[in-house]
């Protein structure tokens, strides 16, 4: 796996911001990350999208989240199925999310985010994310859709090449490789399977109702889980003659991060709070 490469608001002009939801947040108004996702939206003048297209249930799941939005004081929600590539091209679609002020990829099977990769879509929301501004969010399936490669399925209780399946994503967040429902469902040997297949990915597992908010190289944990970091950059990797048999893999850094924490990602550094010298 190698490296890829409107009207904003106010955020006009500066690096938006990602937010990595687990899956199962918490919908009603407390303090989780949906309400996160609102108040970088733009709180009440916020104009949130949410895409459905994981989903095969977007007339009942677009129905929940605008109740969810509603309730946070938002009142212009709508939300896009794009069903295929000619639809993630069109230009009412491209409209709909050039006047958005939030984005978010709702849960679902994400192996059919699949058809907007390389979109114009894609294209469009790598350009308002790097330089308008724009806040894009994404659950559970959506979650793992927004780095350049995702996690397609597979499971198993061995760190073994047969128990992951990887594909390409969106692109909104490089160098990492991103698995969602991470303690609930005891994900780790997936995510260190995915990383063995390429150590310079730093893997990032998201437990329910967690979120990572991403701004430019740093992120901060928000939620009730804690956000699981695999650092195998100065691993080593013995790979097994058969898929389904066990890898070996020696020198691998973990850190668990719950809310407060952060998490540089140049330096490859966690902090407890916000990183030193951080405007607040």
């Amino acid at each position: 796996m190698e490296d890829s490469e409107g009207d904003a608001g106010e955020g006009a002009g500066h690096r938006g911001r990602l937010l990595i939801i687990g899956g199962a947040e918490n919908r009603t108004c407390g303090s989780g990350p949906l309400e996160t996702f609102v108040t970088l939206s733009g709180g009440r003048d916020a104009r949130i999208v949410v895409v459905t297209t994981a989903t095969d249930v977007p007339g009942e799941v677009a129905e929940e989240y605008t109740a969810v939005f509603g309730r946070l004081g938002v009142t212009r929600v709508r939300d896009l199925r794009l069903l295929g590539r000619a639809a993630a091209d069109d230009p009412a679609t491209l409209a709909a999310l050039d006047a958005a002020t939030g984005v978010l990829f709702s849960g679902g099977d994400q192996s059919r985010i699949r058809t907007l990769v390389g979109s114009r879509t894609n294209e469009l929301l790598r350009r308002r994310l790097d330089g308008e501004g724009l806040v894009i969010a994404g659950t559970s399936a959506g979650a793992t859709a927004m780095g350049h490669w995702m996690i397609l399925g597979g499971h198993g209780h061995e760190v073994a090449a047969s128990s992951v399946r990887i594909g390409p994503g969106l692109g909104l967040w490089d160098n990492v490789l991103i698995d969602m429902h991470f303690n609930e469902r005891g994900r780790l040997p997936r995510l260190l399977s995915g990383i063995a297949l390429d150590i310079r990915l730093l893997g990032v597992g998201v437990d329910e109702d967690t979120a990572i908010v991403l701004a430019d190289d740093r992120f901060e944990v928000v939620g009730t889980g804690v956000v699981t970091v695999v650092d195998a950059d100065q691993s080593v990797v013995a790979f097994a003659a058969e898929d389904d048999e066990p890898m070996a893999m020696f020198n691998v850094d973990l850190h668990l991060l719950p809310a407060g924490c952060s998490f540089e990602m140049a330096r490859r550094r966690p902090a407890i709070g916000r990183m030193r010298g951080e405007e607040e």
